[in-house]
């Protein structure tokens, strides 16, 4: 007889082999999968077929049906079912079934039985999210979903993205069906995959399809999915919202409907028309006077997301912010520029998407790219963009959300493609000044003051200033990586401030990292000054992107209690590449026992080429080779 352990291991095996081998596998088992789709992915698309049918100028249905199977635990994201509809965008059936890996159906779920609450953080509900998330007792599983999405409006019409990173593909097919005297317009991105064109009657038929599509790699900080993976963008030429039809043929006109909309949106009372008069009446300059009236926007009015009016994108009247004192980034925008139309001062509204990893607005193809809404005052010179939703960022600054980006300014001759202003690493600075007094056993009272500009400022007001003080002194060690202290005080800036600052009083009971008999060994800094994820990569093939160019100063100073001596320093370190610099000196005072660490460090570009990968990966060795150094003091 078989031992226990080998008598289980036995009969599991042969109960797989009679699985196996004799169970008829279903039309989705993940058995049929060819090795060549499976290297790299952690989903497969079997079986994909997507259908848009544009009945009317406020009309369209979109058909879903997908099948893919999830290799592995980094695939599961693709188990959430997540659909969100609006007064414009209506979730009319949805079924989902899940199949094992040898493809025989386990279970199906109806809509009805699916999770559905509204969504919205502004005042009133925005509309409706439906979700279902999908529990894999193993892997791989595979998982159909079906669904239908009838549009009231064509202002913005779905694309086909076909083959993301980590995916293979085994078919996918999408067809959009038009009347002849409407149309459509579509743009390749990052493909040459091209349609075929046919004509049924009354109607124009476009069709793309593939099969056998390989998974693909993401490398690390390769910025927005739109400027890699393959899409095929869908834009309508006429359209209509409610009672609003545009031409989006050009974006002279879709600015001229988005001038539609604003229309009777920007009257102010007479009375707060000399209010604001009254307001600038010493400014000379329209510069002056923008600079006060968005000094008292972010003073008197606050932010609330309405997605209310058509689509989300007309705004409520100048009067209404005026009245609650609060808006949606159309309302405010809308209401700065009443405020400054009060005083002479001209300004457009600017549609634009705010989001760190921006879609790429082509400018040979006018689409609704956009969720956000922001104010131009044009200049001669250095034109002013604003903000009107942020009650902290200085005037005339974007932040990362906005900056950098084309976006369509609403003239009154319609609309016009610009680009924001891009940020500088000068401006976006972080200095440091830490004072560490080290005592006879090694314990250490340490002060440091940290000062922030630019867009350093602003995620420090955004993800930090408004914790409560627990939930700072945790941010402070677990998110800027500061040694972690034995107590710790801080203080910081108001809101207002520029440059932000915070104060930290630390104290440690151990302040040097480690000991090798009289030898203590001392970080150079109590945090990283570095601290980028830039990995070995010598056949880059994208960009590398980061959030924004910036520069750091940090001036750290040791001072050793009498008995402590300076057994070796570090040495001086220089690094130079075209896009990014670093310095570090370090100066011992033998005579007060202080040792001073200067580090310059300036990341100039936001992105860097490929070409310059291998460059940006040998400075950032360098850099951490110095970073990671140690000082070495000698105990008596």
């Amino acid at each position: 007889m078989l031992p226990a352990m080998k008598q289980g291991s036995f009969f599991t095996l042969l109960l797989f082999i009679v699985v196996t081998g004799h169970a008829q596998p279903g039309l989705y088992s993940a058995l049929t999968i060819p090795d060549s789709l499976k290297k790299d992915a952690d989903v497969i698309m079997r079986d994909e077929s997507i259908r848009l049918s544009v009945k009317d100028k406020n009309t369209a249905w979109y058909d879903v049906h997908q099948v893919m199977t999830i290799l592995n635990e980094q695939g599961k994201r693709f188990l959430a079912f997540v659909q969100f509809s609006d007064k414009f965008h209506v979730l009319d059936d949805a079924e989902i079934k899940v199949y094992d890996m040898l493809g025989n159906r386990k279970n199906t779920y109806s809509k009805k039985e699916m999770n559905s609450q509204n969504y919205g953080e502004g005042l009133v509900p925005e509309g409706k999210v439906t979700y279902f998330d999908i529990t894999a007792p193993a892997y791989p599983i595979t998982v159909e979903y079906n669904y239908s999405i009838k549009f009231k409006g064509i202002f913005s019409l779905p694309g086909y993205d076909y083959h993301s990173p980590w995916q293979s593909v085994q078919h996918s097919k999408f067809e959009v069906e038009v009347p002849s005297d409407l149309g459509v317009r579509y743009k390749l991105v990052n493909t040459d995959l091209q349609p075929k064109l046919s004509r049924s009657g009354s109607k124009d038929l476009m069709q793309w399809e593939v099969n056998n599509l390989k998974a693909y790699k993401l490398e690390k900080h390769s910025g927005s999915p739109y400027l890699y993976e393959p899409m095929v963008l869908i834009g309508p030429n006429k359209f209509q919202l409610d009672d609003y039809e545009g031409d989006m043929t050009s974006w002279k006109n879709l600015g001229n409907w988005i001038n539609n909309l604003y229309a009777k949106t920007t009257g102010l009372p007479e009375e707060k028309k000399q209010f604001y008069q009254a307001l600038v009446k010493d400014a000379s300059t329209d510069r002056d006077k923008a600079r006060i009236l968005y000094s008292y926007l972010q003073n008197n009015m606050r932010y609330v997301s309405i997605q209310l009016g058509i689509g989300g994108l007309r705004p409520f009247p100048a009067s209404f912010v005026d009245d609650k004192k609060y808006g949606d980034c159309k309302a405010l925008s809308n209401y700065l520029k009443s405020a400054l139309d009060a005083v002479g001062v001209k300004s457009n509204i600017v549609i634009i998407q705010g989001d760190l990893k921006p879609r790429n607005v082509m400018e040979d193809f006018p689409a609704n790219y956009f969720n956000h809404a922001i104010l131009c005052v044009p200049q001669p010179k250095d034109s002013i963009w604003l903000e009107c939703t942020s009650r902290t960022l200085p005037f005339a600054e974007l932040g990362p959300w906005t900056e950098n980006r084309k976006a369509m300014m609403v003239t009154d001759e319609g609309g016009v493609l610009v680009s924001t202003p891009a940020s500088n690493y000068l401006r976006n600075t972080q200095s440091v000044k830490t004072i560490i007094e080290v005592n006879t056993d090694g314990g250490a009272i340490v002060n440091a003051f940290c000062s922030l500009t630019g867009e350093n400022r602003d995620d420090m007001l955004m993800g930090f200033h408004d914790l409560k003080d627990d939930e700072k002194r945790k941010a402070f060690i677990t998110d800027m990586n500061w040694k972690q202290p034995d107590a710790l005080n801080l203080s910081t800036a108001g809101k207002p401030d520029n440059p932000y600052w915070v104060k930290a009083s630390m104290e440690y009971e151990k302040i040097y990292s480690f000991s090798a008999g009289p030898k203590l060994f001392f970080e150079p800094r109590l945090y990283p000054v570095f601290n980028e994820d830039i990995p070995e990569n010598s056949s880059r093939l994208r960009d590398y992107h980061f959030t924004n160019p910036y520069q750091v100063f940090d001036t750290t100073v040791y001072k050793f209690p009498a008995g402590f001596s300076l057994e070796n320093v570090p040495k001086n370190k220089s690094v130079n590449k075209p896009f990014a610099g670093y310095t570090c000196t370090y100066t011992w005072d033998a005579a007060a026992r202080t040792l001073t660490t200067v580090v310059s460090l300036q990341m100039k570009e936001r992105v860097i080429k490929a070409a310059d990968y291998n460059a940006l990966y040998d400075f950032n060795r360098q850099v951490m080779a110095d970073v990671n150094e140690k000082i070495v003091m000698k105990r008596d």
